[in-house]
């Protein structure tokens, strides 16, 4: 601590930055112990609410208490000379900052403490958490392993399996997960190949736990491990900070969980932290507004911008897939993909530019590129009935993603086009307005019919739909879209699915109209556990 660090301990703003600190550092007493003993500042520019600020005005006032006593004493020994009072005093007043932050260090420990005992569920969570993040500490430092984490608001599933297997395809080791272990406790059990048992199972977790610890002692068998990071609230992707991504991919920053972030600017804030974790950064430009990467240090990839170090051209699309010439570092490659669309487009340039940045040739890139395929749910084309196509998007939604979809769609030759569109979730006091915008994005001209699944869909999207001109048709039931669809389907048509999860399933509009009904398969959310979920919600 340097000299300008003590004259900071009495800035008249230190209760506020303390009380600030702590809401950064996620009431953690610990991390804020850290940031007493290290800043150099003692500033925080967090934005307090209401009740912070009151917190912040007590312990001022608790400090100014403090030292009005250390001057009492002082005032004491001056007009009567009492001993050892000038040395209390003193003590009490150059004494009052650090003490009165300590203070608040153990509140938050016995506040921490007291929740763990009212929350055992939570607290058992932490406690695995915590265990876990240790373990891949250990891995990390006894072993040579680059890691290659994904974040963003869309399409980090899709884009973390492209880049697994392009990596795989060029002979290196490659672990990953193919579902969605993108939280804070599934996140380090990819490290470790490991599957989350019940919360509730001690002695499943024991295993487990045993299991990464003789992993840890033998010789790694991987030499690269591709993570998902996946948040829904502010405050969460600084728990991934113990990974030390060696190289992270930030696929967009788009509105997400917006009746948690409200804000795009608390997405981007939140999303954008892995700047501060990660040795380096590659951003897709095209999604990211400009403002939230001024001043960072990054590589682009970029269907329009021409500066970016990876850059790329749609040459042909077709539905089964589209060419693509790719640069790479003032180099071109060509490659037939199976991805559809700007998204597809994106998610392959995504995956050439992490294996060239991690040093893979070209030559190799361009041949592993036709191999990569879309996992399901994802843009994934399947045989309908009528000799139709069926798009399967029906994953999840998002405004920039269905917008994508509805692009793919538009662009493909066909007798007829159908939209299904369902709800999407979790966008606050946002989805009026995105769900009227996506409504808009439809075009009569390029649309035959808009089946739209769900109450947000048909209060906001269908009527937006319908004053562009769009023949449009709402349910409430995704069985109930997909045999209406069924009937009008024709043949030759394309149908694309997209919507989110609970209340919507679009994937079940699609099971109807499956040319072979063994392809359900190829569905997302087809588990005995997912089915009994979707009866409950739509019981027929």
């Amino acid at each position: 601590m340097n000299f300008r660090a003590v004259l900071a301990l009495y800035n008249p703003t230190l209760a506020a930055s303390v009380i600030g600190e702590l809401k950064e550092q996620r009431y953690s007493g610990w991390r804020l112990l850290g940031w007493i003993w290290r800043t150099k500042t003692f500033h925080s520019d967090a934005t307090l609410s209401e009740a912070q600020r009151s917190l912040a005005v007590f312990l001022g006032l608790a400090m100014l208490a403090q030292l009005s006593v250390g001057v009492g004493f002082l005032v004491e020994w001056a007009r009567y000379g009492t001993a050892g009072t000038w040395e209390f005093g003193a003590a009490l007043i150059l004494s009052y900052s650090l003490i009165w932050a300590h203070v608040v260090v153990v509140f938050a420990w016995l506040w921490n403490l007291s929740w763990l005992i009212a929350h055992p569920k939570r607290a058992a969570r932490s406690l695995v958490c915590t265990i876990l993040e240790w373990q891949v500490h250990q891995l990390r430092a006894r072993h040579t392993i680059t890691v290659v984490a994904v974040v963003g608001s869309v399409g980090k599933t899709s884009t973390k399996i492209a880049i697994a297997n392009l990596l795989a395809s060029s002979g290196l080791r490659v672990r990953y997960q193919t579902g969605n272990y993108n939280d804070r406790v599934t996140v380090p059990l990819v490290f470790f190949g490991q599957e989350e048992p019940s919360l509730y199972n001690p002695f499943a977790w024991l295993q487990v736990f045993g299991a990464t610890q003789s992993e840890i002692a033998m010789a790694y068998p991987y030499d690269v491990v591709v993570v998902e990071l996946g948040i829904d609230n502010p405050g969460q992707m600084g728990h991934f900070a113990y990974i030390k991504p060696d190289l992270t991919v930030v696929t967009a920053v788009s509105p997400e969980h917006m009746e948690y972030f409200g804000t795009l600017d608390t997405v981007a804030a939140e999303e954008l932290k892995v700047f501060d974790f990660s040795k380096r950064v590659l951003v897709n430009a095209d999604d990211i507004p400009g403002e939230y990467l001024a001043g960072r240090d990054f590589t682009e990839y970029s269907l329009m911008a021409e500066q970016a170090q990876y850059g790329g051209r749609i040459v042909r699309k077709h539905l089964t897939g589209q060419t693509l010439d790719i640069r790479l570092a003032k180099h071109n490659v060509s490659a037939q993909v199976r991805y559809l669309g700007e998204q597809g487009a994106k998610i392959v340039l995504a995956a050439a530019a992490t294996a060239h940045l991690l040093g893979v040739r070209r030559d190799v890139i361009a041949k592993g590129l036709p191999q990569l395929e879309p996992p399901p749910g994802r843009m994934r084309l399947l045989q309908g009935i009528k000799d139709s196509t069926l798009i399967d998007d029906t994953y999840n939604a998002s405004p920039l993603a269905a917008k994508a979809a509805l692009d793919v769609l538009y662009a493909t030759k066909a007798t007829q086009r159908i939209a299904i569109l369902g709800d999407m979730n979790e966008m606050g006091g946002h989805s009026r307005q995105v769900h009227e915008e996506i409504g808009a994005y439809c075009d009569p001209k390029k649309l035959d019919v808009v089946v739209t699944i769900g109450h947000d869909t048909k209060q906001w999207l269908a009527i937006a739909a319908r004053a562009r001109g769009c023949t449009v048709h709402s349910f409430v039931s995704p069985y109930d879209a997909g045999s209406y669809v069924s009937g009008k389907l024709q043949t030759g048509g394309v149908v694309l699915a997209k919507g989110s999860q609970n209340g919507v399933f679009a994937e079940e509009a699609l099971k109807v109209l499956l040319a072979k009904p063994e392809d359900d398969s190829q569905l997302v959310r087809q588990s005995t556990a997912w089915l009994k979920r979707k009866a409950r919600q739509f019981p027929r």
